[in-house]
């Protein structure tokens, strides 16, 4: 079976199971962010701009890039993460990077965890020409782990891989990817694997991109999003690029350019796609905060705000040239801490045969609707109004088969898996 249709069998597997499934589930959400030289950069204060995009995207697990010093971890622990009441979030230890010793422009990754969900049982830093690879292992805490199972493991690599274009360059991601690759075949077979970061990446015909999708061992890595090769300046894949968040350098920092390229990338093993090992992908949830789509080549405050409200544009804004990028996983359990990111009812989705949609809500309201087929590919994104009671949404293009809607509302998402029929 090629790797393309094991893929497409396997989504269509988690959904068909997370529309007939009955047993307890809980969303857990990833996020991974290229900080930008935190805390240096001006402007001053940048915790507190995190602290917003922090109460929109909200992550259980943050996967940072560019934390420059100790100081700058405990500013993004304690006035971004653990701000307005919340108190559930540790971070791993710091490290400072030790690859490349000889080099002033010192970038370091971190895991940020809710300790609520998540305990972590321990960490690793692999070294490289360039920067280190930070390696964490995470226990999730199922409330009612039964005594004939095993407890659920993730591994996860935070990654920050060379920068810039050229032949050099690309040598050097492919040779960081390699190094990460060869840890990644000393896992147990069927491991929860998360490998996410700035990876500088300008199309899936890299090096560096086969190397991490290939091989692997019995943890085999998948892109959740099956896009074309080219993403840079690439008009067709505006809705996943993430960098820049600015058409001119701010401040002297960062890059500018608009939003096209697609650097900031989240991929998952085999597993934690298919739920092997209690974990599966929410089909439809893996996408840059913010970016809607609507604004390629510009910075992301010409985008519309269908995805995300203006304040939180103007955060990403401020915060970076990167966006943020975020998934979702199903865990086949119950886990303590904050309920699922499910908006709650009586915000709910419901479907004909012929793929029509209807919308039931106790209040008006407007949100962004997007449909992906059983690949992960978009089917349609649009921002739409509704009002209380009964909404119809018609959808286009309807074509039999399995499909997921995915409604934003106020920073949460109600995800409806449906079949439509010949």
């Amino acid at each position: 079976m090629t790797r393309t249709k094991f893929h497409t069998l396997a989504l269509l597997l988690a959904l068909y199971g997370a529309a007939r499934t009955t047993e307890a589930q809980t969303t857990l959400r990833v996020m991974t962010y290229n900080l930008l030289a935190f805390p240096e950069p001006v402007p001053a204060g940048r915790q507190d701009t995190l602290a917003r995009i922090v109460a929109h995207a909200r992550p259980d697990l943050l996967l940072a890039q560019e934390v420059r010093t100790l100081a700058g971890a405990n500013l993004v622990l304690n006035d971004a993460l653990n701000s307005g009441g919340v108190t559930r979030f540790s971070r791993a230890d710091w490290v400072p990077q030790i690859s490349d010793p000889n080099n002033t422009e010192k970038l370091q990754q971190l895991l940020y965890y809710d300790h609520e969900r998540f305990t972590l049982t321990g960490q690793q830093t692999l070294t490289t020409a360039v920067r280190d690879i930070n390696v964490y292992t995470l226990l999730v805490n199922d409330v009612d782990l039964p005594q004939s199972q095993d407890s659920t493991f993730i591994t996860v690599y935070v990654v920050h891989l060379k920068a810039s274009t050229g032949a050099v360059n690309e040598y050097a991601r492919q040779q960081m990817a390699a190094v990460l690759m060869a840890h990644l075949a000393t896992l147990p077979a069927g491991r929860n694997v998360i490998v996410a970061g700035d990876m500088n990446l300008y199309g899936a015909d890299e090096a560096a991109y086969a190397t991490l999708t290939t091989g692997g061992g019995g943890n085999p890595l998948q892109d959740p999003l099956i896009l074309p090769i080219a993403w840079n300046s690439n008009s067709a894949m505006a809705e996943h690029h993430t960098q820049s968040t600015r058409t001119n350098v701010l401040y002297g920092e960062g890059a500018g350019g608009g939003m096209d390229d697609r650097f900031d990338i989240i991929l998952l093993s085999q597993a934690a796609m298919t739920g092997t090992d209690r974990l599966s992908y929410v089909a439809g949830s893996c996408r840059p905060v913010g970016n809607s789509g609507t604004c390629f080549n510009n910075n992301i405050l010409d985008c519309s705000t269908g995805q995300a409200p203006l304040e939180v544009l103007r955060a990403l804004y401020y915060m970076s040239d990167h966006l943020p990028v975020v998934l979702d996983l199903s865990f086949n359990g119950v886990v303590a801490g904050a309920g699922p990111l499910e908006a709650p009812a009586p915000l709910s989705l419901h479907h004909r045969a012929d793929g029509t949609l209807f919308l039931q809500a106790s209040r008006d309201g407007h949100g962004l609707l997007e449909r992906w087929d059983a690949q992960g590919r978009l089917l349609e994104r649009r921002n739409i109004a509704f009002g209380a009671g009964t909404t119809e949404l018609p959808v286009t293009g309807s074509v039999p088969g399995l499909q997921v809607a995915v409604l934003h509302v106020d920073g949460r998402a109600v995800r409806h898996p449906y079949l439509i029929l010949p």
